[in-house]
């Protein structure tokens, strides 16, 4: 068994059985080294970004066990993720208002999907 809401957002993305027990043994091989942090985290994000797909999901792991911090990004800060300008150290006031204004949607994209197979 994975974590509680790991397995409660699986059972959302796959109702087989068969197809439930394929996705946690690929999401089982997440969080096995040292340097995978943030595992319940991580494997959420993966589940995201998989959206119900087991070769979506294997990617994302595979992806995850490289650096996780870019399948966290991809899954929680989408928007941002495309902002490039946003690197930049020399932001204007308005570029870091449109900033918080993506920050304020990616959070609330990401709060969606979490609320949404509780409902």
């Amino acid at each position: 068994m994975l974590e509680p809401e790991v397995e409660h957002k699986l059972a959302a993305a796959w109702p087989s059985e068969e197809d439930r027990a394929a996705a946690r043994a690929e999401l089982s091989r997440y969080g096995i080294e040292s340097y995978e942090r943030e595992t319940e985290r991580v494997r959420l994000a993966i589940i995201k970004l998989s959206g119900g797909a087991l070769g979506e999901l294997r990617r994302m792991t595979d992806a995850a066990k490289g650096d996780y911090r870019d399948v966290l990004m991809w899954a929680e800060s989408p928007e941002e993720a495309k902002a490039l300008w946003a690197v930049n150290p020399n932001l204007t006031d308005e570029q870091r208002r449109e900033l918080k204004a993506i920050r304020r949607r990616d959070r609330a994209q990401m709060d969606a999907w979490l609320r949404k197979s509780h409902e």
